[in-house]
């Protein structure tokens, strides 16, 4: 079943724009078409009810590719709109009704289409995004550093050793509470940076699949607007 997520994709050019202008319903959580790919794992992970396309980019061979992607995940509710601006202001559309509103805009100048290059291929299920600031998070019996955090995963630099395997709980303070989680260590990786510092575990975790509403909105009030670009370790 769809969730109540809208997830837009808009040329870099005009993204802020639709994404300060736009009436959409939901949370809202927005892509350049240059990103194509956290897009759609995107899509994949958060199953949006409403995937918010980029009018003028949906009429170029890159976005029709990435609709027909789209359109092949067949998620029940989920319904795929175009934006197109009309009269100064920011419109949804169904697609047959898209061509009507950008058809002047491309006789006047067709614009030079390129297509973005392909990014890395990416294991993860769900984007990531660095914290704004750091904050120290409990686990076991002592403390760690959250880098970075998705809806399914982390990573932490801790003290307490931390085994790939090993089920841990995680508090994250709150504005008002702690939100209290469970997790699996995925990967845990020794540094020791000076001699005179103590020596620390940079790891990554898995949540399991409960709490994952409360995680988008801890995301969205602790999390950095740019998604984290993945490296393979």
């Amino acid at each position: 079943m769809a969730s109540d997520v809208t997830i837009v994709i808009a040329d870099p050019a005009r993204v802020v724009a639709i994404r300060e202008g736009a009436s959409l319903p939901g949370r809202v959580m927005s892509f350049t078409s240059a990103s194509l790919g956290s897009a759609f794992e995107s899509i994949r992970a958060y199953r949006p009810k409403t995937v918010a396309i980029d009018a003028i980019f949906a009429e170029t061979p890159p976005g029709a590719a990435f609709i027909d992607r789209v359109e092949a995940l067949a998620t029940p509710g989920r319904s795929i709109l175009f934006l197109a601006e009309d009269a100064g202001r920011w419109v949804t559309l169904p697609r047959n009704m898209a061509k009507m509103v950008t058809a002047p805009k491309a006789a006047a100048a067709t614009p030079l289409v390129i297509a973005p290059r392909p990014e890395p291929v990416n294991t993860r299920r769900a984007p990531r995004f660095l914290v704004k600031d750091p904050i120290d998070v409990s686990v076991e019996s002592g403390t760690a550093t959250l880098i970075d955090i998705s809806v399914l995963g982390a990573q932490l630099v801790s003290t307490p050793v931390l085994r790939p395997g090993q089920k841990i709980n995680i508090g994250l303070p709150d504005t008002a509470e702690t939100l209290n989680v469970i997790a699996h260590v995925a990967w845990s990786t020794y540094e020791k940076i000076r001699k005179e510092q103590d020596p620390q575990y940079r790891v990554g975790l898995e949540f399991t699949d409960a709490g994952q509403l409360a995680l988008e909105e801890y995301r969205q009030r602790h999390g950095a607007d740019e998604i984290v670009p993945y490296r393979a370790r």
